[in-house]
């Protein structure tokens, strides 16, 4: 009997060991899961910051970069300004190598710091914001002569709720604003083109009309997304994006492309480019000439430069304008969307009483 009895309280002790080792493997678990958390988000974190610091660091090296061809833009001028192909080294306008001395560290961590500066002061396009309240001059001076230009220009802020079939309209249809809102998000990108702007044939009001051509590119009408051009005194052609064949295709995805054929005679051009109706994120010019892609000299550089911290790394990519024609100007003096009242004298009339002054009509 105190046999039997002794042979269950072993078979107790045996399962409340099992028991025990049991619960303290599932608190090992959970502690272990619960670290591993702990450990992951705490790495997670960390990264986020040293990704933070990479691109300060890499921003720095932008700004510094846009210093140095600041200066040298202002002292010399951007036409003998050098590319910059190799990672070492900070950007020096004169010499594609770089300073000597290699790249310094921004603080006294070593490890925070741009480890690549890029520079290429002829790229194969431009790129620009567009407004509906200014307009931006840009310099187009290619490597060759221009057979055609590709203009892009996409619909601002997209998102699910985007109308961007924008059917319907004919070649002129410039609808008010209200109409146009209400099923087109897409605008209406206005280009004035000027040949040879630094020429003696550009000289003079006659020369100016004889040389300038205005375009209107347009997402909606009947044309198939190109057009040749002709300079002159004429009243402006409206080009459109969208295929004239299936309706779409030209303006996809938010953008809208429109290829002009160009008169294959210069290098040298101004475009003046304006938002109509909508404004627009981007307006990308490129351009093909007989020996393949344009490239771009004077206008824009696009510095690329990469931020390190530790072992993370930021890249960013600027464009830097290279004269001071791409600033935003007026669309024009005074604009109103309904009659100006003017009134006039000739003076010295002394005090001109305006309420005797007939209404304008």
């Amino acid at each position: 009997m105190s046999s039997k009895r002794a042979t269950r309280f072993g078979e107790r002790g045996m399962v409340s060991f099992l028991v025990t080792l049991i619960m303290m493997l599932v608190i090992t678990l959970i502690v272990i899961g619960f670290s591993e958390v702990t450990r992951r988000n705490a790495r997670e974190a960390l990264d986020r910051q040293l990704s933070s610091q990479a691109f300060y660091a890499a921003e720095s090296g932008i700004n510094v970069t846009k210093t140095t061809i600041a200066s040298y833009i202002t002292s010399t001028g951007s036409t003998n300004l050098v590319a910059k192909t190799t990672c070492a080294n900070d950007y020096s306008a004169t010499a594609a190598s770089g300073n000597p001395g290699g790249i310094a560290p921004l603080s006294n961590a070593a490890n925070v710091r741009y480890t690549c500066v890029l520079v290429n002061p002829k790229p194969s396009n431009l790129q620009f914001p567009v407004s509906q309240t200014d307009s931006v001059i840009m310099p187009v001076l290619a490597n060759a002569n221009l057979k055609t230009v590709t203009v892009t220009w996409a619909a601002q802020g997209l998102n699910s709720s985007s109308n961007l079939t924008c059917a319907g309209g004919t070649d002129t249809g410039f609808t008010p604003s209200a109409t146009w809102s209400s099923d087109c998000d897409l605008g209406v990108l206005r280009l004035d083109i000027l040949q040879n702007p630094t020429s003696s044939s550009a000289a003079g009001y006659t020369a100016l009309d004889n040389n300038t051509i205005s375009l209107f590119l347009t997402p909606r009408g009947s044309h198939d997304g190109t057009k040749t051009v002709t300079f002159g005194p004429t009243t402006g052609y409206v080009v459109s994006g969208v295929d004239a064949t299936s309706g779409s295709g030209k303006c996809s995805s938010g953008v809208c492309k429109v290829t002009i054929t160009m008169p294959d005679n210069t290098t040298s051009y101004r475009f003046r480019t304006t938002m109509l109706y909508k404004e627009s994120d981007s307006v990308t010019i490129s351009g093909q000439t007989d020996s393949g892609a344009a490239t771009f000299n004077g206008a824009q550089a696009v510095v690329d430069v990469t931020g390190q911290d530790q072992d993370e790394l930021r890249r960013i990519q600027a464009r830097v304008s290279l004269t001071s024609s791409t600033t935003l100007i007026p669309s024009n003096a005074v604009a109103s969307s309904s009659d100006i009242c003017k009134n006039f004298s000739i003076l010295p009339t002394g005090n001109v009483d305006l309420s005797t002054v007939d209404d304008c009509h």
